[in-house]
């Protein structure tokens, strides 16, 4: 439940926010996007600045974040139409294929050998060097999709272009997703000389492979929804109440 502190913390967050909205503006007069403008509004305004939003307010504002996740989820998926993405899909494939390679591979050598200039791993053993290196260089591979469909909705684009880049970051973060795990499963061995627990990999495949067929059985519902001949007013709540069912079967997988 909200309490006074929580209450103040969302005061303060949309006070930050709408002040980011118009900060933001300022950055489109030299030439650069909104979410640039935004993103270091956020900086600035957090625990390593000016401390207006402290460090200890992600867990009471932690439903913000999940709440965007839901909106960019959504604005990513009308953003994607499978039947432009078929005759492209060879492009997207090499596309996220040679990214990896170059972001995990590079990536993690780079971390690897300044690990030594890296305070927290200076004085690590060679298997757990080795671990965090793989780790990080998978971290270093995942692309959020709220930046490219920030910039697409800002500048209108559409075209061939436009699907592409949509495509390569949706796939990408999927593929990271199995790519962590991998590495993980493997530092987890490499470190404590156990065997590689495949059976973790598995279930995250598994469970990645059910939210597939979950996501296109709830993409036919709403559908089916919208093509109600009811009321505007019934469709969304209908929707709503879609939403919220999904929502409440997720709270009681968790």
């Amino acid at each position: 439940m909200f309490n006074i502190e929580s209450i103040i913390l969302i005061v303060g967050f949309l006070i930050i926010a709408t002040a980011a909205d118009r900060i933001a503006t300022v950055f489109q007069k030299i030439k650069l996007p909104l979410v640039t403008g935004l993103l270091i509004s956020g900086i600035v305004a957090g625990p390593y600045v000016l401390d207006l939003i402290p460090i200890e307010s992600k867990v009471r504002l932690n439903f913000i974040n999940e709440l965007s996740l839901a909106f960019i989820a959504f604005a990513a998926g009308s953003e994607l139409y499978l039947r432009e993405l078929r005759s492209r899909i060879g492009s997207i494939k090499w596309n996220v294929f040679w990214q990896l390679i170059a972001t995990f591979g590079l990536g993690s050598a780079a971390v690897f050998f300044i690990s030594d200039k890296i305070p927290f791993m200076s004085d690590l053993d060679f298997p757990t060097r080795l671990s965090a290196s793989l780790l990080m260089g998978a971290i270093f591979g995942a692309r959020s999709p709220a930046s490219a469909i920030a910039i697409i909705k800002e500048l209108r684009a559409k075209g061939p272009f436009t699907q592409t880049i949509l495509g390569v970051t949706v796939l990408k973060d999927f593929v990271v997703i199995v790519i962590f795990t991998i590495c993980l499963s493997f530092a987890h061995s490499l470190i404590s000389g156990q065997d590689i627990n495949m059976i973790g990999v598995l279930i995250i495949l598994a469970e990645l492979a059910l939210s597939l067929v979950l996501g296109l059985l709830l993409g036919k519902i709403l559908v089916l929804i919208l093509s109600f001949r009811i009321r505007t007013l019934t469709k969304i709540v209908l929707l709503l109440l879609c939403g919220f069912g999904v929502y409440q079967f997720f709270e009681v997988g968790i």
